[in-house]
């Protein structure tokens, strides 16, 4: 067997071994447990609309947000601009750009940031507000290699630079995501797994005063560290319905977070000439996501995508993103 394909073997068998693994440690949900949740934020809306069932999928300028070894698949030069208009009028934006190398790979830049808005100030002795408003600011800065190790199977990285500011007191750190995709050769079916903000434990700077019983004591506290929340995925995909004109792609894939239980995100994108997108997806085993829908057109190296995410007794998310290539 030759030696890329062994090592594709290998790295799939290690990978439904520790999906597996990781999916029957625990039974039950551990929300609050992980900090950084900006980071679950996904970023693209092609992606969105298909349920984030769009990792196996992922072959454009947003791949580093989903699964860097797609980024292979972005020609030439692409920049990419969204705009997410997130839950209780929180902002999140990005922009992503990629250079393909012949003989060498894919390298991309991303920069995300993510913004609270104003929020007013309570404190024990002031619960109903001091009059005063803070913010919340985020960063992501990284950047991204992919190359192919063999004709079906390529690798993608991302090194990622994380910073947190709660109203003054400022967390830095690094994660790293890794993945990769596998075209079977059958048909059209690919498969991947990825994982995603794994690096060390990160803290906030600065002190705080805790309280006892409504009486504040005398000694500051440091903020305690926390993990980041780390994402591993597991999925497919294939093209069913393939001519000149149309194409219908559908995918799956398994999510395991460590900080809640498992889910499945399922999705299909219509293609009409490859000009005219049509998108949708939805996510079982999520608090509130449900159904995400979407549209996309793109012409003369320029496109334009749009996403709603449904997320139930919360406000419908949009998102909006401008991609071209030069």
């Amino acid at each position: 067997m030759h030696i890329g394909h062994k090592l594709i073997v290998v790295l799939l068998a290690v990978g439904l071994a520790g999906f597996c693994g990781i999916a029957t440690a625990g039974e039950f949900a551990k929300v609050g447990t992980v900090g950084s949740q900006f980071l679950k934020i996904p970023v693209g809306a092609r992606g969105t609309a298909m349920g984030n069932a769009f990792s196996t999928i992922s072959d454009d300028i947003s791949s580093p947000f989903w699964n860097p070894a797609g980024l292979v698949f972005a020609e030439g030069t692409q920049v990419m601009v969204e705009r997410v208009e997130w839950l209780a009028d929180m902002g999140y934006n990005a922009i992503v750009v990629s250079h393909q190398v012949e003989n060498v790979g894919t390298i991309g830049l991303f920069v995300t940031a993510f913004s609270s808005g104003d929020m007013d100030e309570t404190t024990v002795q002031q619960p109903d507000g001091t009059g005063r408003t803070f913010d919340v600011t985020n960063m992501l800065i990284g950047g991204t290699y992919a190359f192919r190790l063999t004709d079906k199977f390529s690798f993608g990285a991302n090194l990622k630079y994380v910073r947190e500011d709660l109203d003054g007191d400022v967390a830095n750190s690094w994660a790293v995501d890794m993945g990769t995709r596998y075209d079977t050769g059958w048909k059209t079916l690919r498969l991947t797994m990825n994982i995603r903000n794994f690096g060390p434990e990160i803290q906030l700077g600065g002190t705080y005063y805790d309280y006892d019983n409504g009486t504040r004591l005398e000694e500051p506290s440091e903020y305690l560290a926390y993990h980041f929340p780390m994402i591993f995925r597991l999925g497919l995909a294939a093209d069913p319905w393939v001519t000149p004109e149309h194409r219908l792609t559908i995918a799956a894939e398994l999510e395991h977070p460590n900080d809640n239980l498992e889910r499945l995100n399922v999705g299909g994108e219509y293609a009409f000439t490859e000009m005219f997108f049509l998108r949708g997806g939805y996510t079982f085993g999520h608090d509130t996501l449900g159904m995400s829908a979407g549209l996309g057109a793109e012409w003369n190296n320029f496109g334009v995508d749009y996403a709603y995410s449904d997320y139930g007794i919360l406000e419908a998310v949009h998102r909006f993103c401008v991609r071209f290539s030069f």
